[in-house]
């Protein structure tokens, strides 16, 4: 009977033991304990429940784009949970100069693919549509090297995209600064439109008309909205996972002091003294404990996941009572740019963009603070950082109504950064594990912060550990796979 621990029980790490559960169903001779060091499993996962409310302390949905969060939902039979966007009012705001200003319809991220939306937009002064539309002039970036974002949109798009689109949706998404970010760690798939169609635009409308012409996937299907989430909360799918992976050994409270090669296989010591074997692990912790896990075995490996740096953010959730609401929240929310020099980067319209996340006569909003252009606000104490987040939605919103509740969810170094040449520090990290067989890393850390990428990465490794214990060939040989 082969043996494999997983140490970490995030979303990644969930994902392997599923994997690993589907050969145990097929008779593989294999067994799995997975390792989480905090009280629960789900790792920024983390969906309360209260009073009719639906609170997402962490991510509140996912991509449908990214297809393996869905294909995992599918497979988990949650399938009818899955929940899109409400479409009554999709729009999405930028607040610049005072105002809200709706994103226009049509930009795909910073690109715009529609002529009129592009044109009519207050985002854009006429001379930063005039530069964002040289883009169709200049010529492709020669050379395969990684940049930042703020650099690859500046060069095609100029400054005022990067200001006003490009560096509020990427705070948004990664908390990042884009003059640090990888662009081809982050979205690679910019480096290629460039490369194959040479304008970014030209590109971009290319792949939308391909995308309007491909057959649908299944007939009948209906197409997701790009944001996705669970009817009962994200934590939903951590709960099932857990629920359906009934020959794996699930322990809480159970944080790992050190773990080595011993022989052909690994040793894991617990905190509390005791100690496992295993004839492989798989390592889902964020890169900065994974580091300290290998240090002291492993200097090269640790050494370049230390270079891999995490930012403080904050979530703060409130609730009010929806008849004595002024604003009529017609949209999804809004974004800040942070040349506008506010305290929040973003709020979210929860209970606009989702349906059943509040009471029908309550509303609910989650505003943020901190990421990497600003994060000593969200490493404030919790009574200044709620005071500082009403004033900023009293005067960018005029919400003036005490709410029902306000909670701050602060996530301390919790955000991991994709600086440039990522891709490049992977590789290494990559090329170093090598010379320990058996031993994986799995994570938002590595090749995608999102849950669909935390899905792919942690079943990938979990196949992976598989295939190197031999089980896929003696599956095969047994006729079970």
């Amino acid at each position: 009977m082969k043996k494999v621990i997983i140490i970490g029980g995030g979303i990644a790490g969930l994902a392997a033991a599923y994997r690993i559960q589907e050969e145990i169903r097929n008779n593989a001779p294999v067994s799995c304990i997975l390792l989480e060091g905090s009280d629960r499993f789900g790792g920024k996962i983390h969906t309360l429940r209260r009073d009719g409310f639906i609170i997402e302390r962490g991510p509140d949905s996912f991509i449908s784009q990214k297809p393996w969060a869905v294909e995992l939902c599918q497979k988990l039979g949650l399938g009818d949970h899955l929940l899109g966007t409400q479409t009554d009012h999709p729009q999405t705001f930028v607040y610049l100069n005072n105002q809200m200003v709706t994103i226009p319809d049509g930009l795909s991220l910073m690109v715009p693919t529609k002529f009129m939306p592009f044109i009519t937009t207050r985002l854009f002064s006429w001379p930063g549509k005039i530069r964002m539309g040289m883009d169709l002039f200049l010529p492709r970036r020669r050379g395969n090297s990684d940049e930042s974002m703020a650099s690859f949109v500046r060069r095609r798009l100029g400054t005022e995209a990067l200001e006003r689109m490009a560096q509020p949706l990427m705070s948004g998404i990664y908390a990042s600064d884009p003059e640090t970010m990888s662009l081809g760690a982050t979205f690679p798939m910019f480096q290629q439109v460039e490369k194959k169609y040479r304008s970014l635009l030209l590109g971009m409308l290319a792949q939308k008309r391909k995308r309007a012409t491909a057959p649908p996937t299944r007939k009948g299907d209906k197409p997701f909205s790009f944001f996705l989430t669970m009817k009962n909360g994200l934590s939903e799918i951590v709960d099932t996972l857990i629920a359906q992976s009934l020959d794996i050994q699930f322990r809480n409270n159970a944080p790992v002091e050190s773990f080595r090669k011993q022989g052909n296989g690994w040793q894991v010591c617990l905190k509390s003294g005791e100690e496992l074997e295993a004839d492989a692990v798989i390592l889902s912790t964020p890169a900065n404990l994974a580091a300290r896990l290998l240090e002291g075995w492993a200097p090269s490996i640790a050494a370049r996941l230390d270079q891999i740096p995490y930012v403080s953010t904050a979530a703060v959730v409130l609730g009010f009572d929806r008849n004595r609401f002024a604003h009529p929240l017609r949209g999804f929310g809004f974004v800040v740019p942070h040349v506008e020099n506010r305290k929040i980067t973003a709020c979210t319209w929860v209970s606009s963009k989702f349906p059943g996340r509040a009471p029908d006569d309550r509303i609910l909003l989650r505003a943020f603070v901190g990421g990497a252009v600003n994060e000593a606000l969200a490493e404030q104490d919790a009574d200044t950082i709620k005071q500082q987040v009403r004033q900023e939605l009293r005067e960018i919103m005029g919400v003036t109504e005490e709410p029902l509740f306000c909670e701050v969810y602060p996530y301390i170094k919790g955000n991991v950064q994709y600086q440039v040449h990522h891709p490049r520090l992977v590789s290494e990290i990559e090329k170093d594990l090598v010379d320990f067989k058996g031993l994986y890393l799995a994570g938002s850390a590595y090749k995608g912060i999102g849950i669909p990428d935390c899905v792919k990465n942690g079943t990938e490794n979990a196949a992976a550990a598989l295939d190197f214990l031999g089980l896929k060939a003696e599956l095969s040989q047994s006729g079970a796979a």
